[in-house]
């Protein structure tokens, strides 16, 4: 059921003191895996979008890219990236340099190589839970945002909530995606790293999207920021969290990514 962002704020107001079942994260038993998927006749309508600019450690992005391929239960994978990666069908657009221009950029490219009715986004300082890829929207006109999402900031072992939602948590109709991206680059350069906020330097706008809906899993996602990504700071809530169901305590998870 699709519910208004207000009402699952509302819902999942018990995670904020950060307890629940830990210690999930990257060791998902691959039989579990099996068995969730084993219906294929519902995987054939979504793809995963991965883009990265690969200014991440290479060691923290290959174990970002590990936890996807253990929870995404086979679906296809389209990875648009700055160097060459051995991640799903890969297309290499060279270093054309990291902002919110090239980004949605690569986003544009992945849906269009993408044959699905719907995609999904993964992004590269992310960890997404088992089950996240397994919820379907309702329309395919609309983007969709999970809420149950938490941004762990630089050298820190707590987490902070982000209830608004994000691009790198989203489900979209892949051809309603292509439709507003190419409208938005309309009369555009191929890259830019001069517009860092895309649309808004170039549209006056905030997103991409008008109009958002939300949805919510159960465990949440979680993103890892480093001083390497794109952008240093997000807007969250700034009550630290110390564990997350799932996840664990943010120490010991933060030691297993990051070293």
């Amino acid at each position: 059921m699709v519910r208004s962002q207000a009402q699952v704020i509302s819902e999942n107001a018990q995670l904020r003191d950060g307890r629940g079942n830990a210690g999930l994260g990257l060791f998902i038993k691959p039989l579990e895996r099996l068995l969730f998927y084993r219906d294929k006749t519902e995987m054939g309508d979504l793809s995963i979008i991965y883009y990265t600019s690969n200014r991440e450690d290479p060691e923290f992005e290959r174990k970002i890219q590990e936890n996807i391929l253990k929870v995404s239960g086979g679906l296809p994978i389209i990875s648009v990236s700055q160097k060459p990666i051995n991640f799903g069908d890969n297309i290499c657009v060279g270093d054309v340099g990291a902002s919110g221009f090239n980004c949605f950029r690569q986003i544009l490219i992945a849906c269009e190589a993408a044959k699905t009715r719907f995609v999904i986004s993964a992004e590269a300082d992310c960890l997404y839970p088992l089950y996240f890829f397994q919820w379907r929207p309702p329309r395919d006109d609309v983007p969709y945002r999970n809420t149950n999402l938490y941004v762990m900031g630089d050298h820190r072992n707590y987490f902070w909530r982000k209830p608004e939602g994000a691009t790198h948590a989203q489900v979209v109709g892949r051809e309603f995606y292509i439709e507003t991206l190419k409208n938005l680059f309309k009369d555009a350069p191929m890259w830019s790293i001069e517009e860092m906020n895309f649309p808004k330097e170039r549209h006056r706008k905030e997103d991409v999207f008008d109009k958002i809906e939300y949805w919510a899993t159960e465990n949440p996602v979680v993103q890892i920021k480093t001083h390497r990504g794109l952008r240093y700071f997000t807007h969250s809530e700034r009550i630290p969290i110390y564990d997350l169901p799932y996840w664990g305590n943010g120490k010991e998870l933060r030691k297993k990514i990051c070293g």
